[in-house]
């Protein structure tokens, strides 16, 4: 009997010291990161065959509003991080040579042949987890992945490769992901896409006059239903004002490359900074883990020990002593973990993130828009329409702020002939 009890607690003791050895191996594994180039074009590629993108600022992440944050998302970050890594895929896709413009849009606006959506949901300086979507103009979904990456080490250690972004394989990937979608296609698909994006900026700026080109399935797949007549009066007004819009978000795109070279410095301090916190931070959760599992096996120990020795009574009332002060020593590093997370928040609440006015001309006049990016684009958007408004004799609706609308009878202005041939 008593060989038993000693058999079975040495088993327990045996299996316990198994479990300790094998969280410990599994605490120490990382996953490692691969290096990923962006697809060159190997040609010039022809105007018709290039689609113009458009990549939204991404969504922060953040949880609802009067809803907790957790411990490591840092809001002020990670709204700077929304704008920074639009940007950072779209200098990466207009370095390939395989698209047309690429440009930065505000959340919810702008028409463009191939839109690029993105969700932050993991942002450190050592991991970067990223959801991607791309719709084309017809409402076809291309990409729709998530993208997972650990940050190349060698741009934090190496100050010859430090101005290289430590996330930029992930950036490539998504382009490559793009460009591999855009092969896929078949033919006179690119120009059927081009057609609709381009129908569908007119029927923003004036419904009344062209949202019955197009035609919009239940699935929201959208096709062209009729085109309007080469040289259509109406058409070259709407082509010359999408082409001052395109200007526009140029000078936009602008502001936002400003504001991603102001971040760089700070950012890639921070990135740096976070990347060793992190490691550090893990290290200390992987002591404290350590210490606590060492401390339930010293008491586990001292519980196994026969009760009848007084030699083991003695051992055990030590090594319980040992095991809750082991224990304890491993909550109190933890604390010391969470200290480092909170100079790491107040690192992030430092990072600026407004834009500078847009002075921009049009028609003659000297305008400035002020604001978020989404409010200059709306102020655009309702210049573009008093315009349009302007050169056709269409009053403003004013039921719909900044929209067009049709008169009718012998007051009704510019007459719109050319739009019935068809």
């Amino acid at each position: 009997m008593i060989i038993s009890k000693i058999t079975a607690r040495h088993v327990l003791a045996a299996s316990s010291l198994f479990l300790v050895v094998f969280s410990l191996g599994c605490a120490s594994q990382s996953s490692s990161s691969q290096t990923v180039q962006a697809i060159q074009a190997d040609r010039v590629i022809p105007t018709e065959e290039l689609l113009d993108v458009g990549i939204t600022i991404f969504d922060p992440g953040l949880p609802p509003e009067g809803q907790p944050v957790p411990d490591d998302v840092f809001p002020e970050l990670r709204k700077a991080e929304s704008r920074f890594q639009a940007i950072q895929l779209m200098e990466t896709m207009q370095s390939t040579g395989q698209w047309g413009a690429v440009r930065v849009l505000p959340a919810g606006h702008g028409t463009t042949d191939l839109r690029v959506s993105g969700q932050i949901l993991q942002s450190t300086g050592l991991k970067l987890a990223l959801d991607i979507r791309a719709v084309d103009a017809r409402g076809k979904a291309w990409l729709e992945r998530r993208y997972r990456m650990q940050a190349q080490e060698a741009v934090y250690l190496n100050s010859e490769v430090s101005k290289r972004d430590p996330f930029q394989s992930i950036y490539n990937e998504i382009s490559n992901d793009l460009l591999e979608a855009r092969t896929k296609l078949r033919n006179g698909e690119l120009a059927e896409i081009r057609q609709v994006s381009r129908l569908q900026f007119a029927a923003n700026l004036a419904p009344e006059v062209f949202e019955d080109y197009l035609a919009t399935d239940k699935k929201g797949r959208t096709r062209v239903k009729r085109l309007p007549a080469i040289g259509d009066p109406m058409m070259v007004r709407v082509d010359a004002i999408r082409a001052s819009e395109n200007l526009f978000i140029d000078t936009l795109d602008q502001n936002f490359a400003s504001f991603s070279a102001k971040m760089e410095a700070p950012y890639a301090s921070w990135r740096k900074y976070t990347y060793e916190e992190e490691k550090a931070y893990k290290a200390l959760k992987r002591k404290a883990l350590t210490q606590q599992i060492l401390g339930g096996l010293a008491i586990l120990g001292a519980a196994l020990a026969d009760p009848g020795s007084p030699v083991a009574s003695v051992a055990r009332d030590a090594a319980m002593i040992g095991g809750m002060a082991a224990i304890h020593a491993g909550i109190a590093t933890s604390k010391e973990a969470k200290i480092h997370a909170e100079a790491i928040r107040e690192l992030a609440a430092s990072v600026e993130t407004e834009l500078e006015p847009i002075v921009i001309e049009v028609r003659g006049q000297t305008l400035r828009l002020a604001g978020s990016a989404e409010t200059q684009y709306q102020e655009w958007q309702d210049l573009m329409r008093e315009i349009w408004a302007a050169e056709t004799g269409m009053p403003v609706d004013p039921n719909r702020p900044g929209g067009p609308t049709i008169r009718s009878g012998p007051d009704a202005g510019t007459p719109n002939d050319p739009l019935e041939q068809r």
